[in-house]
This record gives structure tokens, C-alpha cells and sequence, in this order.
């Protein structure tokens, strides 16, 4: 019904712009648990409207009587025709819910309910939690939880399918209101519209013109089933039943579900979803006041059975007001059904007694399986359940808890799984391990198996060992130590080895066979100790050979006999006691012969001869005492028939002791020259920071230094409070710098007599800078020119020769045999080290060979720039490399894209004796996009220069977090009202959430910065009677203190990686105020050096750790900063720093 008044009675109202639009049309269908859209048709006399000033911003269509409508958020915006005086303009109006289905997401929710997980994706999209409620009847609890590869949306409307809950809005000029709930009874309740029949008369009130009923046919019964590990023999099964024909069941498995009254749940919800709509009305109206979600009661039906309340599913909107045209409608066509001014709707609606259920979405992603990393508590190495259940930690999970709160706890598959018998390997933690997943269903992982990477790589290196099969463990708590059993294939060296780091212990029940078809040899350390409590039968088909190198002690508790096919010989060193209880019989078929002291006795067939008289008298001999065993043996033995332990065994040979021959090597006659390259970054120069050092001290304070001073510092750009010049003038010394002063340096020094070994360094400023002198603002942006990259390696051979001379004159007659190179760079500077590396792995056709040829006087006559022979690179440490070369004149602007003229990055893989990449993980600049060297790199927390160096030790950050947006808005409205002001607000907020401020007070806080100018009238483009506008700029800041000492954690992790690979570098002096840690990074050094050194596969940082580096030591270097101050007139400016897309930082592959 609509008045045939010329008056509009249907308005868009739009509180936060001001317009003059008027409603000609709109159409759009709102559901129960579905996005509702409402398109606008408006009309307005201004023509050039600022449409994006509209995007986002709430509006309420009023098509009402009463003041009925929808609340909304514009969703998107067109302009149409414009005619002699009005524009036509249509947009979108659509729920706050709608934008979530621009979030996609990959996380895991633990121990909470729906409704706790549906409020924190909310809050996670601004929704407030005075824009929702919850009318929920249970609140089962989740253990555990997925979103994976669901957009926010799809993810919020899955988990109320799966749950039974509904969700509508509840509209008010004010706003929309979410609802969700599980109860019928919760959804409100609207008047009564009688039915009167569609007679193409106009009804004197409000009422429903059509309405028809169908029936359809669905499942009357439901079951669910569900295994239970913990109670593997009962299969946990539920079902519901309802009266109705013909009997069809709905029967799924697996469904999650841990006791029968929970099962029963689940599948009372599945049938009332099916029949939600077995008995659907759908009618036409003209009351305004219908919304889905919503009770109305028919009346005045002719089937009595109709006139009852029926819960509206959906309401699909339409009205026309022609009448806002203000002139006469010229076009002659008609529609099709005659609607043209008015309001109507068309409905579909179920019985009130009928549940609504909304159906279940699409089945979410399948998964098959992937990759994870094994987690547990801090400190401990292995962390399981009784079921051998282990916790990972996914790599897409952004939270990074790496603990035991990281997942679900997975199953483990085994190759064999019994009743007390079985396979156990329990992953741990560190571990990379491949998990799958039961239906496809991310709540549901599964571990199948262990995968090496390069932290945890295999026992044995490969290729090389790709013949053994290998099953080695290590020692828990780990101490180095390790038990093994491999099997060696290689052809002609077959071996099956088995180490046990500590015991072994081996239990035969019945029988043990040993058959060796050639040698066995043992080797014991200890006491060999065997207990027979039967026979010992032994065959030796040759010889037996035993020596003992102290005594031998034997005891027979019987009789021993000893029966030998030809000789006996004894010799004692001193004494041969034999002794009988009894008697002694000596029984030799031809003779017996006695000699002692000179004499002798002699037993034949002929008698007894005696080489002199036998005299009678004389004292008899001392004997020698027998001890029967070792001492404590007999203790030992009494402890058969139980196990003892027993030392591992290890090769060993008992041989005759063989004469040592050492032969001398031919020593050469030269020396190994060792020679360290240093190539600064761009910006960082060592002269310049150390120039003017005193200037930035933790304890300079120039208001009070002396005059002379305060010139000094001031000539290079610092006022003294606390702003320091943007250029190699206002950086600290890098780490380049820093290793620099470390690394020994013979050139200056004689060197020890006889050595063979001798060092000297180079230092390579950074790009763009020059010593004492300006910097080339060209190089700097575009890595080429004068002091550009590949000039910083083209002037290296000079700088060498210059440092070989100085060694020369300092260690007179010196001959260089061999040269060895550890070549070090950060940022361009490490591009230029690894273009270097490039140029030494040339050999004879370098521009090293060139400036120092084979034949010059320093070098051996040996010598000839031969690979691996005369030449070698034995270290490359890189810090971030970032190559960012730009070719203005080919129109290449960009320093982002991979390409690098006249650089050659690629560093082959055998080009050095080992290669160390440190990469920030913080760093996500557009203009510094990574050149990565793909799996030698190694990410660890932080900015670019947190980890390269450079970095004020104490700094100030006054940066803008988010690009300046902007609004145009009437010179009479607050600007913290606009649009432009809100979105800032929500991006510090974010802010917030990062951690990334200790306090919020004067000088460290996060704010909102907010200026404006007023708008020309030929700007505007509006009508002289609307007020004039301004702009208004706002964007989210931060200013706080920032300290620099994290890069002497990743100095310290360089040196000792290069240290552990023979760079000839000093201790850092921990004394030295400069290269001092503070306490509190001592804890992250040490697990960082260790995740760095292989030594640990995980990080192990605590999230308290991590909270500190975020607030007080990582630096926000990605920032919408113009380049040389803000222009606070327009925003056409450079911001060098900008984010890239979505945050994520562009890597270059090493190529």
C-alpha cells in the first residue's frame, strides 16, 4: 500500500555525509542466516558527488510508515545518467557482517565455545560486542577448532550450521543488531496482517495479498556414529527419529562427538534441519513492517488452519516513489506485473512450531596432508600423552605459540600397533613431521611420518650415504650422545653397525646362534663377566693365543683335566708352585729330569741319576699363595642367573706392539694469506658514524657541551635535541664495521716468526657514501653510479694492493703461496660482497688477476690464480642482501622487481666453504625486496638494519603506521567525526594489538594525527546553497624510544659461525660500552646463536621474549614517512618506506 501523495515517503538517511539524495527505487531480499543486500536507486541535483567518501559509511533506508527500515553499510556506489538538472546514483546497502568475506584466515581456536569463537572473529572486524548478541540454549565446548582456507564469513556461518544456531538482524536508525540464536522462542514477534486476496483494488490497510503452502518430501531419521580412541571397542552411534512417511534416514561417519546425550544433540539438529522446510508458505504483501527472523500472524484467511504465526525466512523488499522526479514520467512502457510506485514484498515463511536450522554450507576444504613442526613445553625435548599423542605447531599458524598450548593433541601413526607389543617413535620436539588428515577435516590431523630439513637433517650426510639405513637416537636431556643401528648396502663394504651410548642389555629365552664366517674381535674396557650355569663346550680347529697382561686366576670346584697331543711348556719369570691336598703324581713314560743350581735329577728306565750326592736335611722352598679369583668376583658371580650390564663394544686389534714411523710433510715456503672484505651497506660509512659519534652518545647532551662541540655536531646536521641528519652522518657503525675492527690484520704488524699463516682486511664504504665527504643521493637510490655496487667491487683490487704493500714493508721477504678470501656485506653491500665472490671465482680472468698478475714480486713463483689451488673463498657472512638496482635511464624506476643490471648475485653452491645468510623477518618494505639464497637463509627476528646494524643505540620514532586518508567533509562538522579520522582510529587500535609500545604516555604513544584545509569553491564542485567543505587528512601514528643493541645479538651469532669456520677474528670485549649486551638480551642471544649455530631446530623464544623485541627493540622501518617531510597541502609525495602488498615481503630467488 503506498498514499497516493505526491509527498517521498521513502529516505535514505546517511549521518555521516552530508547529500540531498532522494530514494527513487530499491530493491533486495533479506533471509535468516544470509547476507542480506538492498540496491538503492537515488536521484540528486549535485553531479559530481564524492563517491568513495560514501563507501563504508552506515545509512538507514526508511520505507516505513512508522519509520520502519534497514540499517546498513554502503557496500559500493555507481553513478548513472544525468539529465537537465538530476543525477542518478545507485549503491549497495549491506550488513557489517558482509565485509567478512574479504578476511581470509588460518588459525586454530582451543577449549572455547561458538559463541567465544564467533565473538572474537567479530571483534577482529571492529564488530563491538554491542553490535551482537547471543540467545544460545547450550554452549558446548570446543577442544579444538580450525578456520583453514575459509574466508571469516564462511567460517562464522559453518560453525552456527554445525551448531544448530540461526542468526538475523534487528533494525533501528541507530544500527543494525546481530542476533544469533538456537531458541525459537528468541525471535521476535511482529503484528498481525490480515489476508485479503489480490483483487487490483487498494487495500485501506497494510495486508497479504497472496499466500500458498507446499509440502516436500525429506529424511524422518538420523544417525550418527563416532569412534572414540579411548574406547576403541564401542563405536558411539545416535539417533533421532520423527513420524513421519516415507521413512528415509540421513546416516553419516564420522562425526566428533564424546557422549551419547552430545551424539543425540547432533543428530535431533540434523533432522530439524532437513525438515526446516518440508512445509514452506511464500506470499506477497505490502506491510512494511515484515523482517526475516520474525514472527507474524496471519488473520482472515479462508483455511482456518493459515491464520496462525509464521516464522518469515525471507523477505524480499521493492518500492518506487516516481513522484521524487518531480516532473512527468514521459515513458510509455509499463512493467510487465504494473508495479510503479509503492511499496510490496514477496515472503517465504515456516509454521511457528517448526525449528529453524539453517542448512550446512558446502563441505569446507578438504585437506590431505602437510607439514608441522613438533612443539611442547619450554625446556623439555620430548612431550607426549599417554596415547603418544604430540602437539605441533603448523606452519601457516600465526599465533606461534610454540608450545604445548599449539595444537590439538595428534595421534602418531605407527608401522605396528598391538596390545602391549608394537612400534614406538615418538616425534620430538623440533621435529618436522607430515601430517594428514581423517575425512579431509582440518579438527581431525594425523601424524604419519617425519620429514629432514636443513635443522634437522638426516643422521648421515647425502648423497654420500645414501646406501645406510639408519635408526639412531639421541640422548634425553641432550648431551651429545646418541644409540644407533644402521645397515650399510654399499657393495664390498656391507655392514650392520649397532652403538648403545650407555648399556645393552640382550635376552635370549631359548637358543643363541652366532656364525662368523671370517674374524671376531672384542674389545672391553671393563670387566668381562659371563655366567654359565651349565656346560661350556669350545672348539678351536687352529691355534689359541691368549695373553694376559697382568695374572690369571682359575678356580674349579671339581676336578680339571687337561689332555695335550704333543708339549707342555711352562715358563715363569720366577717361581712354579704346584700343590696338592693329597697327592702328587708325576707320570712320564720315558724320563723325568729336575735341574736347579747347576744340578740335576733324572728318572729313566734305568734308574735315578743325580748329577752330585743327595744329602738329607735342608728347608724347602716358600711358596707362592694362590688367590683363587679377583677380588669381589665371587660377589659378582653370586648374583647368576640375573643380567649384568655390559660396555659397548668398539674396534680393537690385540696385536704385537708395531714401531711408529712419522713422516714430515715438505713444507711450503710461502704463506696462506688470508684476506678479509668488508662492503658496508647503503647509507653506512665507518669514517662518517666514527666522525661524528660523540654527537649521538647514550650520554651526549649537547645543551650542555662546549661550544666547540656543539659547531661540530651541528655542521653535520644534530641540533642538540635530539634529531639527527637523514645520511651516513646520522648512522651508528654497522655490523660490517664492526666485524671489520675485529678481524686480525697483519699489514700493520710484523708477523711471528716461522708462521705460515698471515690475515689482512679491507673495508669497503657503503653505497652511496664517501668518506668525510657528501653522499651521492643517486647511488643511494639506485645502487649505481661513482659509488655504486659494482664501482665498490671495481675499486677493491686497489684497496687490496694498498693493504698488500703495507704488509709487505712490514714483514720484508714475505712470498704469498696461497690467498684464501672471507668476504662479508650488508644490504647493497652484500649484494656488491656476493658480486665480488663472483669476480674471485673467475680465477685468471678476474680483475684481482689483472691488478696483481701471476709473476708480481709478492707472490711464489707457484702461484697462478688457479681455483681451489692458488685461490679459494673460505667464508661469505651476508647480513639481508638487498640488491635494489634501478636503471633510470632503460625507465627502470623500481629497485623492487629482480632485476639487477651488471650484477651478477647468483652464488653457485660450492662457491665457498660455507655460506651464512642472516634475513630479517621483520623487514616488509616495498623498495627493499629480498635476494634471497633460498635455503641457506636463515630468518630471525627483526627489521633490516636490526640485524645489519646502523641503528642509533637510542632513537626516538616519530613515524605515520598507516597511508594518510582522507575526507571531504562540511567546514561545521569535527573532523574526528569523519570517515577519514574513524579509519585511522581502527588502524591504531591495531596497533595496539601489536604490542608495540611499553606504555602509553608522552613521548610513547599511539595516536591518531589528524590536519585539514579548506576546500575551493572550484574544488567542491557543489551548489551555491550547501555549505562549503574541507579536507580532512588523518592517519595513525606512533612516537616512541627504540633501542639499537639488538644487532650486536646477530653481530656476536656472525662472528661465532665465522670463528667456527677459522675467520681470523678477536673476542668482542664485553667491557666495551659500545658492544655491551644489556641483560635482558642475553637469554634471546644465547637461544637465537643456538637455533643459528644447529645446535637447537626451533627458536625458542618465549612470547615474553618476543613481546620485548617488538616494544623496545625491533624498528618499525616500513611507514608511510614521506621522504623529505610531510606536505601537509597535498599527498602526491614519496614515501620510500611504504609496506608492501599485504604486508608480505617481495624475495627474490638466488638468481
Amino acid at each position: 500500500m503506498f498514499a497516493p501523495a505526491n509527498a517521498a515517503h521513502f529516505t535514505l538517511l546517511i549521518p555521516t555525509v552530508r547529500n540531498d539524495f532522494k530514494v527513487l527505487a530499491f530493491e533486495g531480499t533479506e533471509a535468516i542466516s544470509t547476507l542480506y543486500s538492498i540496491r538503492i536507486e537515488l536521484v540528486s541535483e549535485y553531479a559530481d558527488f564524492d563517491l568513495e567518501s560514501l563507501l563504508s559509511q552506515p545509512a538507514f533506508l526508511q520505507f516505513g510508515l512508522n519509520g520502519e527500515g534497514i540499517h546498513g553499510r554502503i557496500e559500493d556506489v555507481l553513478i548513472g545518467e544525468t539529465d537537465r538538472r538530476l543525477t542518478r546514483y545507485y549503491l549497495t546497502l549491506v550488513p557489517a557482517l558482509h565485509y567478512l568475506q574479504f578476511s581470509h584466515n588460518q588459525r586454530i581456536f582451543q577449549h572455547l565455545t561458538v559463541p567465544q569463537i564467533i565473538a572474537q572473529v567479530l571483534k577482529g572486524h571492529g564488530i563491538q560486542a554491542d553490535a551482537f548478541t547471543f540467545n544460545i540454549a547450550t554452549n558446548h565446548e570446543r577442544e579444538y577448532c580450525t578456520q583453514y582456507g575459509e574466508n571469516d564469513f564462511e567460517f562464522v556461518q559453518r560453525l552456527c550450521a554445525e551448531e544448530g544456531i540461526a542468526w538475523h538482524h534487528q533494525h533501528s536508525r541507530e544500527g543494525h543488531l546481530l542476533v544469533f540464536t538456537d531458541d525459537q522462542t528468541c525471535f521476535p514477534k511482529l503484528g498481525e496482517t490480515p489476508y485479503q486476496q489480490d483483487s487490483g483494488m487498494v487495500a485501506e490497510h497494510s495486508v497479504v495479498s497472496q499466500f500458498s503452502l507446499r509440502f516436500s518430501t525429506r529424511p524422518s531419521t538420523t544417525t550418527r556414529r563416532h569412534y572414540d580412541l579411548k574406547r576403541p571397542s564401542l563405536l558411539l552411534e545416535s539417533c533421532f527419529t520423527a513420524e513421519f512417511t516415507p521413512e528415509l534416514e540421513d546416516y553419516r561417519y564420522p562425526l566428533l562427538f564424546e557422549s551419547e546425550k552430545r551424539g543425540k544433540q547432533l543428530a535431533r539438529l540434523a533432522l530439524e534441519r532437513h525438515r526446516t522446510d518440508y512445509q514452506l508458505a511464500e506470499g506477497e504483501s505490502d506491510q512494511s513492517t515484515l523482517r526475516s527472523g520474525h514472527f507474524f500472524s496471519l488473520t482472515q484467511h479462508p483455511r482456518e488452519t493459515y491464520n496462525d504465526p509464521w516464522l518469515l525466512l525471507s523477505v524480499t523488499h521493492a518500492g518506487k516513489q516516481p513522484q521524487v522526479l518531480e516532473e512527468s514520467i514521459t515513458s510509455a512502457a509499463e512493467p510487465e506485473d504494473g508495479f510503479t510506485q509503492g511499496y510490496r514484498n514477496r515472503f517465504s515463511a515456516i509454521p511457528w512450531d517448526v525449528f529453524y536450522r539453517p542448512p550446512m554450507p558446502p563441505r569446507k576444504p578438504m585437506l590431505v596432508c602437510q607439514t608441522a613442526r613438533v612443539t611442547g613445553p619450554a625446556g623439555e625435548e620430548i612431550y607426549c600423552d599417554e596415547y603418544g599423542r604430540v602437539k605441533v605447531e603448523f606452519h601457516w599458524d600465526r599465533a606461534e605459540r610454540n608450545s604445548e598450548h599449539s595444537s590439538c593433541w595428534l595421534r602418531v601413526s605407527s608401522s605396528w600397533a598391538g596390545g602391549n607389543f608394537g612400534a614406538v617413535t615418538i616425534p620430538r620436539i623440533g621435529m618436522e613431521v607430515v601430517v594428514t588428515y581423517l575425512e579431509g577435516n582440518p579438527d581431525h590431523p594425523l601424524i604419519t611420518g617425519c620429514v629432514p630439513n636443513k635443522v634437522t637433517p638426516a643422521p648421515y650426510p647425502l648423497p654420500e650415504n645414501k646406501t645406510k639405513t639408519v635408526l639412531r637416537s639421541h640422548s634425553s636431556p641432550s648431551s651429545g650422545g646418541y644409540n644407533e643401528l644402521s645397515i650399510e648396502d654399499r657393495a664390498g663394504q656391507e655392514l650392520i653397525y649397532l652403538r648403545a651410548q650407555r648399556d645393552l642389555d640382550q635376552k635370549v629365552v631359548n637358543d643363541s646362534r652366532l656364525e662368523v664366517g671370517n674374524e671376531r674381535r672384542e674389545t672391553i674396557k671393563g670387566h668381562s663377566i659371563t655366567v654359565l650355569e651349565a656346560e661350556e663346550q669350545r672348539t678351536v680347529m687352529a691355534d689359541r693365543k691368549v695373553q694376559l697382561k697382568a695374572s690369571d686366576y682359575l678356580q674349579i670346584a671339581g676336578s680339571s683335566h687337561i689332555r695335550i697331543g704333543e708339549a707342555l711348556v711352562v715358563e715363569a719369570g720366577e717361581d712354579v708352585h704346584i700343590k696338592a691336598g693329597a697327592n702328587l703324581v708325576l707320570d712320564a713314560g720315558a724320563s723325568i729330569t729336575l735341574k736347579a743350581g747347576g744340578h740335576h735329577i733324572v728318572i729313566d728306565a734305568g734308574g735315578v741319576f743325580s748329577s752330585t750326592e743327595i744329602e738329607t736335611g735342608g728347608t724347602p722352598g716358600t711358596s707362592v699363595s694362590a688367590n683363587p679369583l679377583l677380588p669381589g668376583a665371587v660377589a659378582v658371580l653370586a648374583l647368576a642367573p640375573s643380567m649384568t650390564s655390559a660396555q659397548h663394544l668398539v674396534d680393537g686389534e690385540l696385536e704385537e706392539e708395531e714401531e711408529e714411523v712419522e713422516l714430515e710433510d715438505e713444507v711450503p715456503s710461502g704463506i696462506t694469506l688470508r684476506i678479509g672484505m668488508f662492503f658496508d651497506g647503503t647509507g653506512n660509512n665507518k669514517a662518517n658514524s666514527e666522525t661524528v659519534a660523540a654527537c649521538y652518545a647514550p650520554d651526549a647532551n649537547l645543551a650542555d657541551a662546549a661550544e666547540e662541540i656543539q659547531k661540530h655536531c651541528a655542521a653535520y646536521g644534530y641540533d642538540g635535541n635530539g634529531s639527527s641528519p637523514d645520511n651516513s652522518y646520522g648512522n651508528d657503525v654497522s655490523n660490517i664495521a664492526r666485524l671489520y675492527d675485529l678481524y686480525a690484520d697483519h699489514s700493520y704488524k710484523p708477523m711471528p716468526e716461522n708462521t705460515k699463516k698471515a690475515s689482512l682486511r679491507v673495508y669497503i664504504e657503503g653505497i652511496g657514501t664517501r668518506n668525510n665527504g657528501p653522499d651521492s643521493l643517486y647511488s643511494q637510490a639506485t645502487g649505481r653510479g661513482e659509488t655504486g655496487v659494482v664501482a665498490r667491487v671495481e675499486q677493491s683490487p686497489a684497496k687490496i694492493l694498498k693493504q698488500l704493500r703495507l704488509l709487505q714493508e712490514e714483514n720484508t721477504g714475505v712470498m704469498v703461496e696461497k690467498i684464501e678470501f672471507d668476504i662479508f656485506g650488508f644490504s647493497r653491500g652484500a649484494a656488491a660482497a656476493r658480486h665480488f665472490a663472483n669476480e674471485v671465482l673467475k680465477g685468471e680472468h678476474s680483475l684481482l688477476a689483472k691488478a696483481l698478475p701471476a709473476g708480481s714480486p709478492l707472490l711464489s713463483s707457484n702461484f697462478n690464480w688457479r681455483l681451489k689451488t692458488d685461490i679459494a673463498i673460505n667464508f661469505i657472512g651476508l647480513f639481508d642482501t638487498v640488491a635494489a638496482i634501478a636503471n633510470p635511464g632503460l625507465f627502470d624506476f623500481s629497485g623492487t622487481n629482480s632485476r639487477n643490471p651488471g650484477v651478477n648475485l647468483k652464488l653457485p653452491d660450492d662457491c665457498a666453504n660455507k655460506v651464512v645468510h642472516l634475513v630479517a623477518r621483520d623487514e616488509i618494505r616495498e623498495n627493499f625486496a629480498l635476494n634471497s639464497l633460498d635455503h641457506i637463509d636463515l630468518v630471525l627476528p627483526g627489521a633490516h638494519s636490526d640485524l645489519g646494524g646502523g641503528y642509533l643505540p637510542r632513537a626516538k620514532e616519530k613515524l605515520l603506521l598507516g597511508k594518510p586518508v582522507t575526507s571531504n567533509i562540511s567546514q561545521s562538522m569535527a573532523s574526528t567525526r569523519s570517515a577519514a579520522y574513524l579509519a585511522a582510529e581502527k588502524e591504531m587500535y591495531a596497533w595496539y594489538e601489536k604490542g608495540v609500545i611499553e606504555y602509553d604516555g608522552p613521548g610513547n604513544e599511539l595516536k591518531v594525527a589528524l590536519w585539514e584545509r579548506p576546500l575551493t569553491q572550484s574544488e567542491e564542485r557543489r551548489g551555491p546553497n550547501l555549505s562549503p567543505l574541507k579536507k580532512v587528512f588523518a592517519a595513525a601514528t606512533i612516537e616512541r624510544p627504540v633501542h639499537g643493541e639488538l644487532s650486536l645479538v646477530y653481530l656476536r651469532i656472525m662472528r661465532e659461525l665465522a670463528v667456527r669456520h677459522e675467520v681470523p677474528f678477536d673476542i668482542i670485549d664485553a667491557n666495551d660500552p659500545k658492544l655491551a649486551l644489556p641483560d635482558e638480551l642475553e637469554p634471546i642471544h644465547k637461544k637465537l646463536q643456538a637455533y643459528a649455530l644447529g645446535e637447537s631446530s626451533i627458536e625458542g623464544l618465549t612470547p615474553a621474549e618476543r613481546a620485548l623485541l617488538r616494544r623496545r627493540y625491533i624498528h618499525l622501518s616500513a611507514n608511510w614517512n614521506a621522504a623529505k617531510g610531510l606536505n601537509s597541502s597535498d599527498l602526491d609525495i614519496v614515501f620510500i618506506n611504504r609496506p608492501a602488498k599485504d604486508s608480505q615481503r617481495v624475495v627474490h630467488p638466488n638468481e
